[in-house]
This record gives structure tokens, sequence and C-alpha cells, in this order.
């Protein structure tokens, strides 16, 4: 296994497509990777098996987004991998003082699998699930 802080936007196009997903223009995935906080790549054998990515605003807000694991890969912990990384990534960059909130809006059926990652989700605050991390 290799963990990578940087894909290509074909490797960003292909595991769109081993999930289904709408079909995006590497031009797009290109400009999405460019303004992309973190992302990690997840490769087994030189072939992307898992991603995901932070967007947002580089201070105070980010948002978890495109976190895909290829099918034949699910349900072997790559998923919740991705998402330490990111946040292991985003602890790394705070400054003394800083709060980084970290947001997912989960679709259907995996709202578990952010809480099993270590985000809170209470639905009195707020529809989705976030973490405040903070560098004392």
């Amino acid at each position: 296994m290799q963990i990578n802080y940087k894909i290509t936007p074909q490797d960003f196009y292909d595991m769109r497509k081993s999930v289904d997903w709408k079909n995006i223009k590497l031009e797009q995935l290109e400009k999405a990777l460019k303004y992309t906080m973190i992302v990690v790549g997840i490769y087994e054998e030189n072939k992307i098996v898992a991603m995901g990515r932070l967007v947002g605003d580089y201070s105070c807000k980010g948002m978890l987004t495109d976190i895909i694991v290829r099918p034949e890969f699910q349900g072997k912990g790559y998923g919740k991998l991705v998402v330490t990384k990111i946040i292991e990534q985003c602890k790394k960059k705070l400054n003394n003082g800083d709060k980084l909130c970290i947001e997912a809006n989960p679709t259907s059926g995996n709202k578990e699998f952010y809480i099993n990652c270590g985000l809170k989700y209470e639905p009195q605050k707020q529809d989705g699930v976030y973490i405040w991390l903070e560098n004392l």
C-alpha cells in the first residue's frame, strides 16, 4: 500500500467512474484538484483504490468530499484510512491557537462511516457531521 498526497486528474476520473458517479471532464477535475486543500490517494500495486479530498477556505472551514473506494476494496478500512490521513494532514498545518472545523455531508447510509472516523453527529446543532481540530 502506498499513500500519496497528490493524485492525477486521470486517477480522480477513474475513481469516479469506478463507483458510477457523473462523468466530469479531465479539465474540470484538474481545476478541482488545483483548488483542493488536501487530497489523499491510496494505491495498491500502482493503481489508485481509494481517495478523498478536503476543500475549503484554507483557514477555519473544510469539507470532506469525494471519499471514494473502488467497490472491490470497500469494507476493508480504506475509506477510514483516507479520512484519518486527511485529518492528520490538517492537524499538521494548524498553527498555535488555530481552529479548523471539518464537515461532511453524508449521503444516504454513510453517516455511521463518518462517525466511525471520529466526526460527531449532533442533529440538534446541524444536519451533517463535523469535527473541530485545535492546536493549543
